[in-house]
């Protein structure tokens, strides 16, 4: 088997050049979140040489989100863009990869129209082939390869993140300003504390767990402030990420999560306070906060909590 083709230091435009003809790059963001939509964009970049605005420019992940904004206006002001967007309705009917598909042919379609012509040729980030009208050349690890799918990824990320942020100012429990619908910590808890939006991807794990016909009942949990002691011997442990679980004392207040921090489980405690937000570190097995357990079982939990806290 050969071995693979090293990256470039810098996405270019060899691709393109060797296509012949209008190429558009297109890429997409918003595969893995758990709340939102996917969005996927297509860029035709002028002909000629590299643009120098566009020096710098790599896949969409290695940018910081001021560098991705700065190429955001790059792009829009010497290239031609398309944007597509699959919605979560899309998503949990269909499933992930379709949608990816939908958004990526919108994407191209609304190039087309906003171009005024059909590209010959889709450089698209991945090994799928969406279904567009002209011929689509897959490209693993595009976004690092071609300036035009490193483009894509920028346009799609910034759209993408934009929406989530916007959603933030109406469901703040999420975190949505800085995970943009991500499964970060943050998030989870607070789907635990105030349920799905209709943002959310009810497909998707743990939602389709948690909130699933034969899921937990929920309702028995509480995240408010209590008066110790807690009843250390009804713990009982809620997984909501394979290196996350949710930990409830005997009478089901929420006293922390058992969390995998590069290879060793710990436990971190949280609390609550008059206003019913979560304190990191806080509430009545402050003491515990991490406090580095044998194993994320149970019985591992209980012991650990008990010779902390008597």
């Amino acid at each position: 088997m050969p071995a693979p083709a090293s990256l470039p230091k810098w996405p270019t435009l060899h691709l393109e050049r060797a296509l012949g003809g209008v190429v558009c790059g297109v890429d997409e963001a918003g595969c893995a979140p758990i709340a939102g939509p996917v969005v996927a964009a297509a860029v035709i970049l002028p002909k000629g040489p590299k643009p120098r605005q566009l020096r710098g420019l790599n896949d969409s992940k290695l940018l910081s989100p001021a560098q991705r904004e700065k190429y955001f206006e790059i792009i829009h002001r010497i290239g031609e863009v398309g944007v597509g967007i699959a919605s979560v309705e899309e998503i949990d009917r269909f499933n992930i990869l379709r949608a990816d598909m939908l958004a990526m042919q919108r994407s191209v379609e609304s190039l087309s129209r906003a171009a005024g012509r059909v590209p010959d040729h889709a450089l698209v980030d991945g090994r799928s082939k969406p279904a567009l009208p002209c011929r689509v050349e897959p490209l693993v690890k595009g976004d690092r390869r071609s300036l035009s799918i490193a483009a894509a990824s920028v346009i799609a990320k910034v759209v993408r993140d934009q929406f989530m942020q916007e959603l933030a100012q109406v469901y703040p429990a999420y975190g949505w300003r800085s995970n943009v619908g991500y499964g970060t910590d943050v998030h989870y808890l607070g789907l635990l504390r105030h349920g799905p939006t209709e943002h959310h991807r009810r497909s998707f794990a743990p939602l389709n767990t948690l909130f699933g016909q034969h899921g937990p009942k929920l309702d028995r949990f509480s995240f408010r402030p209590f008066d110790p002691p807690p009843d250390l011997r009804g713990i009982e442990l809620l997984g909501l990420r394979r290196d996350l679980l949710a930990v409830f004392e005997g009478n089901g207040h929420h006293v922390g999560v058992v969390k995998n921090l590069r290879g060793n489980w710990t436990f971190q405690s949280v609390g609550y306070g008059d206003d019913h937000e979560p304190v990191n570190g806080g509430g009545p097995c402050a003491a515990c906060h991490g406090v580095r357990l044998a194993s994320p079982a149970r019985k591992s939990v209980v012991r650990a909590l008990f010779e902390q806290l008597g």
